[in-house]
């Protein structure tokens, strides 16, 4: 069992791992793409703004100065970017240009530091295209692609384009060394919180999972307790969910499973007792016989009949109730009509009611709607009940077997069928066991008198069986009993 659970939860582990696994690679791959697109956007926006922001500024250097002289030397001076240049007007930014052509160079690079600028990549190309100034020094005096200087910002004056600058990206990769350290480390720590949380909700997961297995552990170790015959075993309930429902539903089968047990040995030990009356009987007369005690007579040979007949009738009794418990009894399905069967059956026990003084009447409503069902089976319903009322009324009492329709709702009619005896009655505390196999209200009664004791657990499958209901009712000792059962109109 311990084995199992551990299998389980790590079953469960294993799958959880891997989700989590998946899902933080997923994660960050989709996280990482969409960072660099976005950064890489924004880097090109930003150098795109900072070309502009120095074309205009250059566009004025030129027109003060009516050249590019000393423009490669201011450049490559220093690192700058016109990131901020926005933040000055226009008034001072030509205050700016003619700043550095009267105070020189170094003037200007000290008015643009403290602006703000900063370390982009700074490329400016003549109007043929050769390049005159270049922060890093590599491409000063060469001729720049024509596709890359169509990504550059046009320094244009007096509507003549005199050069193009180009920032940033627009001359190298879209990440600088800077920014892709930072693309990195962002990364970085984005890949650690995701493991971060990714082990911790397995961390959360491995308790929640053992939250889990261990009811189901408790429940196994239960089962295989109970397979191997211990049927008191019960788990304990710890919650309504889903796990809680199955140990519950555990404990109910269990406690069927105890209570059929401790019916099967009941039964098994009624039918050994019953058995042995009439087979002890047959055993002592036949040895009679033999001996030479009892004669050869149709006197004694007809007493060892009747101990067979009751013999046999409890066999064929049991097998009927063992079918019918079991679900696999056999109905011959047909409309039937419960008032004529009513008559035909208060027709065959007249004579025995006759033979032992009693009353033995029937009442039946008028348009009595037929059932569906077995009208052999029904027949032998109605035979046990009235051999039953007849045990139990004695000379001069009364027998009543009437039918009447019930309003079962819904728009639903039954037909209700009830015995009526005017006998000994049933006393309350007898009343929930007189269906019970082998049950006699009257425990001083034999079988030759008081039946095989299975004529009303019979007549309960029989009623059960084609979906009606059968119940027993009595005021108490000597106030008479009434047998009843439903059946739904076909």
């Amino acid at each position: 069992m311990h084995r199992m659970r551990r299998s389980l939860w790590l079953k469960l582990m294993g799958a959880f791992a891997l989700i989590i696994t998946a899902g933080v690679a997923v994660t960050f791959m989709v996280v990482y793409v969409a960072t660099a697109t976005k950064f890489e956007r924004f880097t090109r926006a930003s150098d795109l703004l900072e070309a502009q922001n120095l074309a205009d500024a250059l566009t004025a250097y030129y027109a003060r100065q009516g050249s590019w002289d000393g423009v490669d030397r201011l450049l490559s001076s220093t690192a700058f970017s016109f990131s901020n240049a926005d933040a000055l007007d226009g008034e001072s930014m030509e205050w700016s240009m003619m700043g550095g052509m009267m105070m020189g160079g170094d003037m200007m690079m000290e008015m643009m530091r403290q602006t703000g600028y900063g370390m982009d990549r700074v490329v400016l190309a003549d109007a043929e295209g050769v390049v005159i100034a270049d922060t890093t020094g590599e491409l000063v005096g060469q001729q720049h692609p024509e596709e890359h200087l169509a990504r550059g910002e046009p320094v244009v004056v007096n509507g003549q384009r005199v050069g193009t600058v180009l920032v940033g990206s627009m001359v190298e990769p879209v990440l600088n060394p800077l920014d892709a350290d930072f693309l990195r480390s962002v990364n970085l720590a984005m890949l650690l919180g995701a493991t971060a949380g990714g082990f911790l909700a397995l961390v959360l997961g491995s308790l929640l999972f053992f939250q889990i297995t261990k009811p189901v552990g408790e429940v196994t170790a239960a089962a295989e307790a109970v397979a191997a015959g211990d049927l008191s075993r019960r788990v304990d309930v710890h919650s309504e969910d889903e796990v809680g429902r199955l140990a519950a539903a555990f404990n109910i089968m269990a406690d069927t499973l105890e209570q059929q047990e401790a019916l099967r040995k009941a039964m098994v030990s009624d039918i050994a007792h019953e058995l042995r009356t009439p087979l002890s009987l047959i055993q002592g007369n036949l040895e009679a016989i033999l001996d030479g005690y009892y004669e050869l007579s149709p006197e004694n040979i007809e007493a060892i009949h009747g101990d067979t007949v009751v013999m046999t009738r409890l066999v064929n009794d049991l097998r009927v109730l063992a079918v019918a418990e079991a679900g696999q009894l056999t109905l011959e399905w047909e409309a039937v009509d419960m008032a004529e069967l009513a008559r035909r059956v208060v027709d065959r026990f007249s004579s025995q009611a006759a033979e032992r003084k009693v009353a033995l009447h029937v009442e039946i409503e008028p348009s009595i709607p037929p059932v569906r069902g077995d009208a052999q089976r029904l027949t032998q319903v109605l035979n046990n009940l009235l051999s039953n009322a007849l045990r139990h009324t004695p000379a001069g009492g009364a027998i009543t077997l009437s039918v009447r329709v019930q309003d079962g709702g819904n728009k639903k009619r039954n037909v209700l069928v009830s015995v009526t005896d005017s006998g000994e009655g049933i006393a309350a505390d007898a009343l929930p066991h007189v269906f019970e196999r082998f049950y006699r209200v009257d425990r001083s009664r034999s079988r030759a008198s008081g039946g095989t004791g299975l004529g009303l657990p019979i007549a309960r499958q029989l009623v059960e069986a084609h979906g009606g209901r059968i119940w027993a009712e009595s005021a108490g000792p000597g106030e008479g009993s009434v047998f009843s059962f439903t059946l739904p109109a076909a």
